[in-house]
């Protein structure tokens, strides 16, 4: 009896053993199932990416590293800087930031951590999450955000814009004081 217990003992580790696969560079093999959605088609260090409306660029975004999924019309972006331009061609914002996913079809794009907005007049917005739309020229965000410019400086939490922040509107929780409030107050 106690032969048997032992022989079956060791079957099943011989068995358990033999399941734990290990490939030649030491790191467990998958299975042939893997979802290749969830593979990136390319991977870049030193990118830049151009977005267009038509034939016009509104976008350079530059990054020390860009993957991409063309599958989901997703690339992802690390240590972004990005130069945003107006219907001339002109830079109407700098933006830089953490990270990004950008959706390159739709001209949309979400920047992460350490947003700063700098435009043309040196206005400067900063918070942890902006949303741009490149087909209407728009930024949003419901994070917290602090807008300093020549009239004063103003906080709160949520902001819908124009790209060139030369109107936005404070959603919630504002303070701050400007000199010329009317100044900035977006279409109704």
């Amino acid at each position: 009896m106690k032969t048997w217990f032992i022989i079956i003992s060791l079957l099943l580790v011989v068995g358990l053993l033999g399941g734990c696969n290990r490939d030649e560079t030491g790191a467990n093999t998958r299975s042939a199932d893997i979802d290749s959605a969830a593979m990136p088609d390319s991977e870049v260090s030193g990118a830049k990416i151009y977005l267009y409306d038509g034939s016009r660029m509104t976008a350079e975004i530059r990054a020390n590293k860009i993957v991409q999924f063309d599958s989901r019309d997703s690339t992802i972006a690390y240590q972004l800087d990005i130069d945003i331009f107006d219907s001339l061609g002109d830079v109407s914002s700098q933006v830089s930031g953490d990270s990004g996913i950008i959706h390159e079809n739709v001209g949309q794009f979400v920047i992460f951590g350490n947003v700063v907005v700098i435009t043309e007049d040196s206005s400067r917005l900063e918070t942890d999450v902006l949303y741009w739309d490149s087909k209407t020229d728009r930024i949003h965000t419901d994070a917290f955000v602090r807008i300093t410019n020549s009239q004063g400086e103003i906080t709160g939490w949520g902001m819908e814009s124009d790209q060139r922040l030369s109107w936005y509107k404070i959603l919630h929780r504002v303070s701050g004081e400007m000199s010329n409030p009317e100044k900035f107050k977006g279409p109704e």
